[in-house]
C-alpha cells in the first residue's frame, strides 16, 4: 500500500479586505485588545456574488497555473459548514462540476472547523489508501463572513474568507504521521450558530481549552511519533488569534517556534494551516506539527515531515 502525503498547495486568498481599526471604535473594542489579543489588522473578504465553491475553484486554479493537472484526480474531498445555497448538493459535487473533472472521480464532503484540515487529511488519506488512489485533492473552503454579524464584537474582527487546495499525492513534499484527535462535545455552545443563522461565540471558553488540550494533543503526537520538541522546527498553530497562539507557544516553552501568521488576512478556520504551510512556512522547516482546533470543540494534531 502506497503512502499517500501533501503535495502542492494552491490558495485562493482574495484581494479585498475589512480593516480592523476602523470596524473595532463602533464594537466597543480597545485598540489594545485588538493589535495584542485579536491580532488581525485586516479581514479577508470574498467577492460580492461569490459562494463557497467559487473561492474552492480560485484555490484549483492556483494549481493548475502552477502545472497541475486535473486529468490525474482520482478523488475530492470537500471541508466546508458553509456551503453553496441550502447545503444539497454537497460542494464538492458542485466543484466537481465547475471544474469539469471525470465522472470516475469520487467526491465527498466533509463537515469540520478549524480542525478540519487535519481531519480532512485523515479522512482522505485513509479513503485513498484503502482504494489504491495515488492523487487526490484536499479542498478546505469556509467562508464565515456568510454567517458573521457585523455588529457582534466577539466575531466581527476575527474571521477572513479563503479557500485551499491541497494535493494528495504518492509522490509527497510532506509526509504525514500519526495523528492525535480529540473532541469536548459538551462545550459545543461556544462555537455555534444560532436561530438567527448567525454565528455566535464564547472567546474566553475556546481560549481556556486550547490553552490546555492544544499543549496535551501536541506532546501526544510527539510520543506516539517517537519525537521530542527539540527535534521539531516548528509548530504550526490554527491562526485562532494572537494571544491564542503566543498562549500555547509559551505553555509548550517554545513561543521561538510558534507564530502568528495571518495578521493581514484573518482566522480562516479549515484553510488556516493549509495556506499558512503555503504561504509562510520557510524551506528550512523539516519537521513541523500541525494542530487543528476550534468549533465542535475538536482538536487534531499530526507530524509533517519535508520530503
Amino acid at each position: 500500500m502506497q503512502d499517500i502525503g501533501i503535495g502542492e498547495i494552491g490558495v485562493a486568498l482574495p484581494v479585498q479586505r475589512v480593516l480592523t481599526a476602523a470596524l473595532a471604535p463602533a464594537l466597543g473594542i480597545e485598540q489594545e485588545r485588538l493589535e495584542r489579543r485579536l491580532g488581525f489588522t485586516h479581514l479577508a473578504r470574498m467577492a460580492e456574488g461569490s459562494d463557497t465553491s467559487d473561492l474552492a475553484v480560485s484555490a484549483v486554479e492556483q494549481l493548475q497555473a502552477n502545472g497541475f493537472d486535473l486529468g490525474t484526480v482520482q478523488c475530492l474531498c470537500v471541508v466546508t459548514q458553509n456551503p453553496d445555497g441550502a447545503g444539497i448538493p454537497q460542494v464538492s459535487t458542485i466543484l466537481h462540476g465547475k471544474l469539469g473533472l471525470a465522472t470516475s472521480v469520487a467526491t465527498f464532503d466533509v463537515s469540520h472547523g478549524c480542525a478540519g484540515f487535519v481531519y480532512g487529511l485523515a479522512i482522505a488519506r485513509a479513503f485513498m489508501q484503502c482504494h489504491g488512489f495515488t492523487t487526490g485533492l484536499l479542498v478546505t473552503t469556509d467562508p464565515y463572513s456568510k454567517i458573521v454579524d457585523p455588529g457582534d464584537p466577539h466575531t466581527a474582527l476575527i474571521f477572513g474568507d479563503a479557500a485551499a487546495a491541497t494535493v494528495l499525492t504518492s509522490h509527497p513534499r510532506w509526509t504525514v504521521g500519526k495523528t492525535d484527535f480529540g473532541t469536548s462535545g459538551e462545550m459545543r455552545d461556544a462555537l455555534r450558530v444560532d436561530e438567527r443563522n448567525l454565528l455566535h461565540m464564547n472567546g474566553k471558553r475556546i481560549a481556556r481549552l486550547a490553552g490546555t488540550v492544544v499543549p496535551s494533543s501536541i506532546l501526544q503526537t510527539l510520543k506516539m511519533n517517537g519525537m521530542t520538541l527539540e527535534q521539531i522546527d516548528e509548530v504550526l498553530l490554527h491562526q485562532g488569534s494572537r494571544y491564542i497562539v503566543e498562549t500555547i507557544g509559551q505553555t509548550l516553552g517554545v513561543p521561538e517556534k510558534t507564530h502568528f501568521y495571518a495578521a493581514e488576512y484573518g482566522n480562516l478556520v479549515s484553510s488556516s494551516l493549509p495556506v499558512a504551510l503555503a504561504m509562510h512556512v520557510k524551506e528550512d522547516v523539516n519537521q513541523l506539527i500541525a494542530c487543528g482546533f476550534g468549533v465542535g470543540l475538536s482538536w487534531a494534531t499530526t507530524l509533517l515531515t519535508r520530503k
